[in-house]
């Protein structure tokens, strides 16, 4: 099975010249290709793994996934998942419900598809200082993040200073200082889908499940820390009544995301299973040893995925 991973899919927003989205005609491109290749794997069958190790006849087959609760999600995908008879998982993180606030993730995201990385780059680096940057894991981080991506030059760096080295407890205050300094402002509801949307999706067979609360690199937080954005979480969706199978999808993902920690911390919770972002299919294997890493595929590697 191939778990295919997708965030913005969407028109072009002219406020937002610099944006990285993946078209939606070519998305409507992407599924057709993977109907005709592979088809996509039925329901029963997905629970016919997760629940007893059985992977489909008729290898190769796709399944859907979209993060981060996006309104664009609501607007574009679920529509045309609907008119194909298609299931996916959506998985959200809840700060947006119930800080009314948009992610700091999102919001790097904007600033990036706004202005150039030559202004950003240059701006945020006359905001912070070394002892805002623990050094430890940057190599790593350095090494494994944005490596399928084809940013414009600043983008990279400007990103990872901002996503993993810099401490968290500074974090929000210079994206918030930046957001002032560009003039860069928009609302909670033109950005994310609304509960109601999110149990609408539910309703039609789709899986919800948890992004953490604000979408941290788990790695860099403390069991504390990160029992609270699994266990807040859930209980949020909960409430919205969209949970039957707790599924969980790490942020940002691959194996310098989360750790030990994560995984114990997720079995704890009695979390079924989970996604990562490694570039493999689902094999037998995986049931008894990754159930909580398992792997997914950036749409952006397969044809008609790569961003506009």
């Amino acid at each position: 099975m191939k778990v295919i991973m997708y965030h913005y899919v969407q028109r072009y927003n002219v406020k937002y010249p610099n944006f990285r989205f993946l078209d939606f005609n070519n998305f409507k491109k992407q599924l057709d290709y993977f109907e005709h290749m592979n088809g996509f794997v039925k329901k029963d069958e997905w629970l016919n793994f997760v629940n007893n190790g059985v992977l489909p006849k008729k290898n190769g087959k796709v399944i859907l996934t979209f993060d981060d609760g996006l309104k664009v999600h609501y607007d574009y995908v679920f529509p045309e998942l609907k008119k194909r008879n298609l299931f996916a998982f959506f998985f959200i993180p809840t700060f947006p419900y119930t800080k009314k606030k948009i992610l700091d993730v999102h919001r790097i995201h904007l600033l990036c598809g706004a202005f150039s990385g030559k202004e950003l780059i240059h701006k945020l680096l006359k905001l912070i200082d070394e002892s805002m940057i623990p050094d430890i894991k940057i190599k790593a981080f350095r090494n494994q993040t944005y490596t399928n991506q084809n940013n414009e030059e600043g983008v990279v760096h400007f990103k990872r200073l901002l996503n993993y080295y810099i401490d968290y407890k500074y974090r929000t205050k210079i994206i918030d200082e930046l957001c002032s300094s560009f003039k860069n402002k928009i609302f909670v509801e033109d950005f994310y889908m609304n509960s109601h949307n999110i149990k609408e999706i539910f309703d039609h067979g789709n899986f919800i499940g948890s992004h953490s609360v604000d979408h941290p690199v788990m790695s860099k937080l403390n069991k504390r820390q990160q029992l609270r954005q699994i266990k807040s979480s859930f209980d949020y969706l909960s409430s919205c009544n969209v949970i039957d199978i707790k599924t969980y999808c790490h942020p940002y993902g691959g194996f310098h995301s989360f750790n030990t920690t994560t995984i114990n911390l997720l079995k704890k919770e009695s979390v079924n299973y989970s996604f990562n972002v490694e570039s493999r299919e689902i094999v037998g294997a995986d049931y008894k040893k990754n159930m909580h890493s398992l792997p997914r595929f950036d749409c952006n590697l397969f044809k008609f995925g790569k961003a506009s």
